[in-house]
């Protein structure tokens, strides 16, 4: 067991870095291309490392993110709109939409008696706003014990 750890030590210690940078152009991309087919689809390899890379053109400099915005604002307007090839008239085509109406089913199945429905069908708005604060007072006073 002693010596297994022994031999695993020394490779603990070997910096990738350097390794890479000793290989030839031709050994890199016969490792990439190793590395590629042991699994394109590996969900934790970042998105960009999951595909060869397949281009072979030398970066062109920095990236001028000002330069670019200003490139393609003069672009898109010096380029003419395209004609639509239905154009837009505003006419409503087909029935409007129109929501069901949600019932709920506890409050069809509630009926009062003769008298609370008429007093409740009589009383003004204050009188049903002091109903409802009573009744949400009583509801919080059962629910706290």
């Amino acid at each position: 067991m002693s010596v297994m750890k022994k031999e695993m030590d020394k490779y603990r210690d070997i910096d990738e870095d350097e390794l890479l940078k000793k290989l030839s152009e031709e050994e890199l991309q016969r490792l990439e291309d190793e590395l590629e087919e042991l699994d394109p689809d590996n969900a934790l390899l970042p998105a960009g490392m999951r595909q060869k890379d397949q281009t072979k053109k030398n970066p062109t400099g920095t990236f001028q993110r000002d330069n670019l915005l200003a490139h393609l604002e003069k672009q898109a307007k010096e380029h003419p709109e395209q004609e639509d090839l239905v154009p837009f008239t505003g006419e409503k085509r087909g029935k409007a939409f129109v929501p069901k109406k949600m019932v709920d089913p506890i409050m069809e199945n509630v009926t009062l008696e003769p008298e609370l429905e008429e007093a409740l069908a009589s009383a003004s708005d204050a009188e049903l706003c002091d109903i409802a604060v009573s009744t949400s007072c009583m509801t919080e006073f059962y629910h706290q014990k």
